[in-house]
């Protein structure tokens, strides 16, 4: 079994707390740390004061810096919502709009700059032209928490295999782009002159129970809503 892991999942994220159980199973010390929205301040407090064998990110908010990656005696490991081709926030977002007929999933190791980390694992799946942000999303969350069961239980199996996966994908890169939130918040402005196809692309790629793109007009945020 691994020694010990410090988990970062989602507060309500069912694919996180599978994850969790997974861990507890393949961990003789599990620590778990959630977090529910972007730039969240969570208190770590105690968990400074220890070392991990592992530290894993799925589906967190939270940023890990210096200090607490060095905390981490083999590797902090995040399992990123995208290809490399799509780094930072909103991935899922651009892919659509870019019509991209594969998405997928990124491990890779975690250092100070986001989404660049050496490559463990790549997965992927085709996207159908009737998919929207919400069934992309189930895919993707679903083949991220297969590809953490299979990291796990191989570095679970032999810590070498750390170096084998970082071998075995080092052909893989990331984009030289990353999306910033600010960036995120612009793309889902559309202009008041875009054509009929861009406002289809431009729906398809933002629009959510949750989040809708918007208008500008006259200086004020016009929601669209089917």
């Amino acid at each position: 079994m691994i020694e010990s892991v410090l988990f970062f999942g989602r507060k309500n994220c069912p694919y996180s707390y599978k994850l969790k159980k997974y861990l507890k199973n393949k961990t003789k010390k599990l620590f778990y740390v959630e977090s529910k929205k972007i730039k969240e301040k969570i208190k770590l407090g105690n968990y400074l004061k220890r070392t991990y064998s592992y530290i894993i990110c799925f589906r967190s908010h939270y940023i890990l810096k210096k200090n607490l990656i060095n905390k981490a005696k083999n590797a902090a490991i995040n399992f990123h919502p995208g290809t490399p081709k799509y780094r930072g926030i909103g991935c899922i977002n651009y892919a659509l709009y870019e019509n991209t007929k594969f998405y997928g999933s990124t491990c890779h190791l975690i250092n100070e700059t986001i989404d660049s980390g050496k490559i463990l694992s790549f997965k992927k799946f085709k996207i159908f032209k009737k998919d929207t942000i919400e069934s992309a999303l189930r895919k993707t969350y679903k083949i991220m928490l297969i590809q953490a069961k299979e990291v796990i239980r191989l570095l679970d199996k032999d810590k070498k295999n750390l170096n084998i996966m970082i071998n075995k994908n080092k052909k893989i890169k990331w984009s030289k782009k990353i999306k910033t939130l600010k960036e995120l918040n612009k793309f889902y402005e559309i202009r008041t002159n875009s054509s009929k196809s861009e406002i289809k692309r431009k729906i398809r790629a933002t629009y959510t129970k949750l989040f809708k793109p918007y208008t500008i007009t006259k200086g004020k945020k016009i929601m669209y809503y089917k």
